[in-house]
């Protein structure tokens, strides 16, 4: 029997605190049909779902918005991509290429609006609040959209003005960037701020969170200084975009992250993520990524933790799930 969210995990809902402002909220990049299942293997329900969309598609998200409806949701998070996706093994050169049509400039001068603006008045059917994290990671050298920080904030903007045009007014903007752990403090700060595109079209300020493992084993204590910084810089709600861990100290990093969470109250958002990682493919020694939490206790029982951790602060105690 196909099973809803609000079946399985309904007091972890109903206990909610209303959102006078916003509670802090867990996510997860599981399509809503699943996101049942999920709950009950990990023990614990998130707030939300998220997926990945690239503009190559050139559709709508109107069956995954219903379908979180259904499940009861009121949030999901998207992350938008505007290219046509690069096979993992083309290699990261190939993926940083410029893409005709997809170029910041291009969305600049109008190339997709009539992609963008169909696009909007999907989620604007949404019944609840979507965060839209547009072309994120901006500061890396591996997505085409990282070329020309001048013309990406040009893009941004345009993008910005014309989804609002369509009446979405339950779209958050979510700028998004790389942590960058692999360069100093000042250069990574300087490669974040020339793809600033101003208070007024900034809605959060978010950041991705990965340990990779192996020769790129990144612990949490490292990224808390990049997330303060983010914080101080533009004074905006953060949120973690894109979480996970390698298996190797799994249930360590872990807790340390929810450790984090607890002693940092303006950590909005955590979004966990557990698909296929590019970096995995691309990065040579790195750890291994393709473990999965629904088929690990401990490291469910570790991700429990995190999520009790965001709770706490958002006035929501814990519910055993249930099943129906």
């Amino acid at each position: 029997m196909l099973r809803t969210l609000p079946a399985v995990v309904a007091a972890t809902l109903a206990l909610a605190a209303p959102a006078a402002a916003a509670p802090r909220s867990f996510g997860v990049y599981v399509d809503p049909w699943h996101v049942a299942g999920w709950a009950q293997s990990v023990g614990r329900a998130p707030q939300y779902v998220a997926r990945f969309e690239a503009f190559s598609r050139r559709g709508t998200v109107d069956a995954y918005l219903r379908e979180a409806e259904r499940q009861g949701m009121r949030h999901v998070l998207v992350s938008w991509e505007p290219w046509r996706p690069v096979p993992d093994e083309l290699g990261v050169a190939e993926q940083f290429r410029p893409q005709p049509g997809y170029r910041n400039a291009d969305i600049a001068a109008g190339a997709q609006d009539a992609y963008i603006a169909q696009f909007a008045r999907s989620l604007a059917t949404f019944r609840g609040r979507v965060d839209l994290r547009y072309a994120h990671e901006m500061n890396g050298t591996w997505y085409p959209w990282s070329h020309d920080p001048v013309a990406y904030r040009r893009a941004w903007r345009h993008l910005v003005r014309l989804v609002r045009a369509q009446g979405a007014r339950n779209v958050r903007f979510v700028w998004s960037v790389n942590p960058s752990l692999y360069i100093p403090y000042r250069r990574w700060k300087r490669s974040v701020r020339v793809y600033w595109p101003g208070r007024r079209y900034v809605d959060a300020v978010g950041s991705t969170a990965i340990n990779f493992g192996g020769v790129k084993r990144y612990p949490v204590a490292r990224f808390a200084p990049r997330l303060r910084a983010l914080r101080r810089l533009y004074h905006k709600p953060v949120q973690l975009t894109e979480v996970s861990t390698a298996r190797g100290g799994r249930v360590r990093w872990l807790h340390s992250l929810a450790r984090l969470v607890r002693r940092n109250p303006w950590i909005r958002s955590i979004a966990w993520f557990q698909h296929r990682s590019r970096g995995q493919a691309q990065i040579e020694g790195a750890g291994r990524l393709d473990w999965d939490v629904q088929r690990d206790r401990r490291a469910a029982a570790a991700l429990r933790r995190v999520m009790r951790a965001l709770a706490a602060r958002a006035g929501v105690r814990r519910a055993a799930p249930r099943s129906g």
